[in-house]
């Protein structure tokens, strides 16, 4: 069901599953176990979600969400350039990812079993961002600062680069600090080209 249409059951669901996910593990967490935490049987359980995998994909629905509103804010923001909002676009999708991911197995596990059983979730959530990229590369296009043709296909590109930062791989990865600054250096080298294809696109118009 779609998140906005929850119900409060349904969110207690969600919550109690997520507790049990990210204690225990996706894979030794039980369609019964759930229901024992929402004080419910089974078969009303499964009269909400058919199964373990339906109440996962509920729950990173529920954080797609809140995570697509957080870089809404960025995109949206009236007092920033699309220099800083692309910059800042990219630092929140790294905090983001590094605070649910980086030294939490749990979570980890969760993210490889639900990718790999439901790989349209994930296809899902990049479009979103991807969405709201798009947004950030056109305004900046607008402003004459990026010098873009087709914002969707960049905005994927773009994504495709900054993914070791922004995703579960952070799981894998070094400190905060090191990675923020990385990430930092991938987003001037990425600025500096706007920069120059819009000064390319000015001297080609004069």
């Amino acid at each position: 069901m779609p998140t906005e249409d929850l119900d409060e059951t349904a969110k207690q669901i969600l919550e109690a599953a997520s507790r049990r996910f990210l204690h225990y593990g996706y894979g030794k967490t039980t369609m019964s176990e759930i229901a024992a935490d929402c004080n419910m049987s089974t078969g009303n359980l499964y009269r909400y979600f058919p199964s373990k995998l339906d109440i996962a994909v509920g729950f990173v629905g529920v954080l797609r969400r809140e995570h697509i509103e957080n870089l809404r804010e960025i995109s949206t923001a009236l007092d920033k350039t699309p220099e800083d909002k692309l910059r800042e676009f990219f630092l929140m999708k790294f905090k983001l990812a590094y605070e649910r991911f980086h030294d939490k197995p749990k979570a980890y596990e969760l993210s490889n079993s639900l990718l790999s059983e439901r790989p349209k979730v994930g296809l899902e959530w990049e479009n979103a961002e991807s969405r709201v990229l798009s947004e950030i590369l056109s305004q900046g296009d607008d402003e004459g600062r990026f010098a873009i043709d087709d914002p969707k296909k960049t905005a994927r590109i773009l994504q495709d680069a900054a993914y070791r930062f922004t995703s579960a791989a952070v799981f894998h990865e070094g400190e905060y600090d090191a990675l923020a600054e990385e990430l930092n250096g991938v987003i001037d080298l990425i600025l500096d080209g706007f920069a120059w294809r819009s000064a390319k696109r000015a001297k080609k118009s004069s």
